[in-house]
């Protein structure tokens, strides 16, 4: 009998501590699912171009966004303008790492030329972006630049080589701008923009 209950005692035990681990398992997969950032959703197109807005651009990169939109239903657009967006567009997203997921995250890609994109990515994952902590689950406690304000402070045109191409009408712009707090980075560049198809890309930052 005393054996019997023993045994009884012994599956009691295992049973209910199966319990507390499956318990214990649900409870932290559930708490990790709720951690799950929201997912990207696309707010808005310019579809002859291929620029996207979405949900985790931030309100200045939004803005600067409707502008473009404006600028490129024009009936005939002013490249001027067009440029100086664009360039504002690219600093707003790229030196903005406060909404990035990961390292790899890397922002103002879709105004890049498709030829030097890729060593474009790589760099930044390198450089920038070396230090970007994962923040898929909502966790991360690092303090990343928030680009506040973006200004243009010149705009010029001139020929331009780049690859084994040369665009007679490139853009050269220079620009400046400010962080919600100042962490070191950089608040000034050079970017230069070629023509691409039917519309003006960024091939080379300085």
């Amino acid at each position: 009998m005393k054996k019997n209950k023993l045994k009884v005692k012994n599956v009691i035990y295992v049973v209910v501590a199966l319990i507390v681990v499956v318990t214990v398992v649900m409870w932290a997969l559930s708490t990790k699912q709720e951690k799950i950032p929201e997912q990207e959703t696309v707010e808005n197109k310019i579809d002859d171009y291929g620029y996207v807005l979405t949900n985790r651009q931030t309100d200045l990169f939004k803005s600067y966004f409707k502008e473009l939109e404006s600028v490129l239903n024009e009936e005939e657009i002013d490249e001027e303008k067009e440029v100086s967006l664009l360039a504002k567009l690219f600093i707003a997203d790229f030196y903005n790492l406060d909404n990035k997921w990961t390292n790899t995250d890397i922002g103002g890609v879709q105004f890049v030329h498709s030829k030097v994109k890729d060593n474009f990515i790589l760099n930044a994952t390198n450089t920038l972006y070396l230090t970007v902590e994962n923040n898929l689950y909502g966790e991360r406690k690092q303090t990343l630049p928030i680009v506040k304000d973006v200004e243009v402070v010149s705009v010029t045109k001139d020929s331009y080589k780049y690859l084994e191409e040369e665009d007679k009408e490139a853009y050269t712009v220079f620009l400046e701008w400010s962080y919600q707090e100042d962490l070191g980075y950089d608040t000034s560049k050079e970017l230069i923009f070629v023509h691409e198809d039917n519309k003006l890309s960024l091939v080379e930052m300085k």
